[in-house]
């Protein structure tokens, strides 16, 4: 909760009256800035260790997964092991925990991404942790009229992120990039499938994280709608409402 996508979550879900609880391992604040006292936050959890936060579960309205690494630090000091243990196994972690405890809406932030050899751990553990979702109301004993679990796939996301207390507008740069790859959506799609192994998950325009947050809670409020996954497609220019 205390990262980009989590906090501007959590912010969204309290303009909506939402109760939320930020789960993380440490309590200092993250990319997302500082999120207000409207949201209780605790510390010490670590999403390998279902103990840490499985108590927490019973009776919760929805659960949020948006943990994990860059993909540049399997190869800036990581490892593809270590990429498939915080990309996949923490995200798998937490939903079988929620699926024990029958939490009828999850959202899961996976990616939209390249085949690249240079990211297969961060990717290979994304994969793994949208399977785990498909499989969700199997797991849970949930049917698709109670129960939503929603996969967001974004490409790059935009907005702006926290440095301690520093605002980084990473909107404002990406803003132009974002614009021309909207506007010449076609050839852009004709590069990726004209050649795969290089363009495939790459020329899609950024995805906005507040419409990440306002997708999110849609999800959380809306009415059970099974699986669904949500791509640049679908994200780029959400409202709310828009399902």
């Amino acid at each position: 909760g205390r990262g980009f996508v989590g906090g501007a979550v959590c912010r969204e879900l309290v303009r909506r009256g939402v109760p939320v609880t930020c789960l993380s391992r440490s309590d200092k604040v993250g990319a997302g800035g500082q999120l207000g006292p409207q949201v209780e936050q605790r510390s010490g959890v670590d999403a390998l260790k279902p103990e840490t936060f499985k108590a927490l579960l019973p009776g919760a309205r929805a659960v949020v997964i948006a943990v994990g690494e860059a993909p540049w630090t399997e190869r800036t000091g990581g490892s593809k092991e270590r990429a498939l243990q915080m990309n996949g196994l923490t995200n798998v972690t937490v939903l079988r925990a929620a699926a024990e405890a029958q939490v009828p809406r999850i959202v899961l932030v996976g990616a939209t991404m390249p085949t690249w050899a240079l990211i297969q751990g961060y990717r290979e553990g994304k994969e793994m942790a949208e399977a785990e979702a498909k499989l969700y109301l199997e797991t849970s004993k949930l049917s698709a009229d109670d129960c939503t679990v929603l996969v967001l796939k974004p490409s790059v996301i935009s907005g702006t992120k926290y440095w301690g207390s520093i605002p980084l507008p990473f909107g404002v740069l990406m803003g132009p990039m974002r614009l021309a790859m909207r506007c010449f959506a076609g050839p852009c799609a004709w590069l990726e499938s004209t050649m795969p192994s290089v363009f495939s998950g790459v020329l899609r325009p950024a995805v906005d994280v507040q419409e990440l947050a306002t997708a999110t809670a849609d999800a959380i409020e809306g009415k059970g709608r099974g699986f669904q996954v949500f791509g640049t497609e679908k994200l780029v220019g959400y409202t709310p409402g828009q399902e």
